[in-house]
């Protein structure tokens, strides 16, 4: 036994059960602090225990439903995997994952390790655990004011993959050209997920879109599908690139506002077509990235099938949280490309809707918020009939609103977040759906709020 190592676990379990009885959160990260600091290697020594090695799943978007989508296939399909499914993605959530599942020897009770990593700590994580299969998203700019510029994030990801033994996997979004041209330079074998049969495409680029031009010679890119942001179907006139053909395919998408999509997949082993409980565009390429690491790591049809219908929405992407008579709908909004692809969905919805715009400036969000305005807001003024801001930034949301053509008398500033969910309920009608559109610590915070108004779980209590 490694005393060492046992007294780090323990104090960690400590700090976990802690957090929770005094109701300070999940113990989610802190816990991984405190585990660290009594012992430096114990993720890497936690995670040599298991058998089935580690699976990292990192991008700007959707690395949360990819990876809780991976972990139902999973499950269904019999394993038991090691999952930060919180969405504790820097090395002290991934620390304090698998402190949680182990015993005091620090021996997790799973087989294969399922980690959400965000983008900058993807080459610490994958020196540390060794992935045999490593999945990248999409990038998108997103808290410039940590993550820097997105070629910055892109070189920092080659390295992490070229660092990756023979045997190892990736799996790319094909449909992303930053993405696609990731590990050139790695001894794994590169795979590749896609969108063919997009049904609801856009006109062009929208001028937020990012990685416009071919990162080998510069030239911009010619595009002949446009799904979102810089994603679509590409080349480039100038050198020959052209988008990786994806393995792991949807040749039809059926879209159904925010209930949903009805998707047809092909895999080089089988088709099939998926009711996803999930909206937008973007959890299509989640559901392609699951299923395509799921057929990677040996999973049969069934498995995946199974996966995917008993599926639950994960936490604040898409849940729907009855709430005195409404119906709370709460999704992750966090920068331009995300945002726009919820007001995107909320379109569907059509007008008169009752929506709660919550933005924080925290660190984990981002200190700067000017990203708010590379947000086609202009597409969401039509819509409410009420909205409410609130967060940190509450009147900076409001000034958005203002000159993206919100009139006065259908917004509502309030700070305070249990004053804004308030107002944002009895402006809705009993049945009626609130829309709540919040960044990442808002996210957190709305869901504490909720948790202690009796009308959702802890966090930590879910799946």
């Amino acid at each position: 036994m490694n005393a060492r190592l046992t007294a780090a676990v323990a104090a960690g379990k400590a700090a976990t059960w802690l957090s929770r009885r005094l109701g300070m959160g999940a113990g989610s990260n802190f816990p991984g602090k405190v585990i660290l600091r009594l012992h430096a290697g114990a993720p890497e020594a936690m995670a040599a225990h298991l058998p089935g090695g580690c699976v990292l799943v990192s991008g700007t978007n959707g690395k949360t439903t990819t990876s809780n989508l991976l972990a139902a296939v999973l499950r269904a399909g019999g394993r038991r995997p090691v999952h930060n499914r919180v969405g504790a993605n820097l090395i002290t959530g991934i620390t304090a994952a698998l402190a949680q599942a182990s015993d005091l020897r620090g021996v997790p009770s799973g087989d294969l390790g399922l980690f959400e990593v965000d983008e900058a700590t993807l080459p610490a994580a994958a020196e540390r655990l060794r992935p045999r299969l490593v999945i990248i998203t999409n990038l998108f700019r997103d808290q410039l004011d940590r993550y820097g510029e997105l070629e910055s994030l892109a070189r920092k990801m080659d390295a992490a993959l070229a660092a990756l033994e023979p045997g190892a996997r990736v799996l790319l979004n094909a449909d992303d050209p930053l993405v696609a041209s990731l590990g050139r330079d790695t001894r794994a074998s590169i795979h590749y997920y896609g969108i063919e049969g997009a049904g609801d495409t856009e006109p062009g680029l929208r001028h937020a879109a990012d990685s416009k031009h071919c990162r080998g010679c510069g030239s911009p890119l010619a595009f002949e599908a446009h799904y979102f942001g810089h994603m679509g179907r590409y080349s480039c006139p100038g050198c020959g690139l052209s988008r990786p053909m994806p393995e792991f395919l949807a040749s039809r998408v059926e879209l159904a506002g925010t209930a949903g999509s009805r998707v047809s997949v092909d895999t080089p082993r089988w088709s099939a077509e998926f009711s996803l409980p999930l909206p937008g565009l973007y959890n299509v390429h989640n559901l392609l990235a699951a299923l395509g690491g799921a057929q990677l790591l040996g999973l049969d049809e069934e498995a995946v099938r199974k996966g995917v219908e008993g599926y639950s929405t994960a936490f604040g992407r898409g849940e729907r949280i009855p709430v005195d008579g409404r119906t709370l709908f709460l999704v992750l909004s966090k920068n331009p490309t995300g945002f726009n692809e919820v007001i995107r969905t909320l379109r569907g919805e059509g007008e008169g809707l009752v929506i709660l715009a919550a933005l924080n400036d925290r660190i984990a969000d981002g200190r700067d918020v000017s990203w708010i305005w590379d947000v086609d807001f202009e597409e969401l003024a039509p819509l409410p009939r009420r909205l409410v801001a609130t967060g940190t930034r509450a009147w900076d949301m409001a000034l958005r609103m203002k000159y993206a053509g919100l009139e006065a008398a259908r917004l509502e500033v309030r700070e305070d977040l249990r004053e804004a969910l308030r107002a944002a309920l009895d402006a809705a009608a009993e049945g009626e759906t609130v829309y709540a559109l919040a960044t990442y610590t808002a996210t957190l915070d709305l869901r504490r709020l909720l948790t202690r108004m009796g009308a959702a779980p802890g966090i930590w209590r879910e799946g």
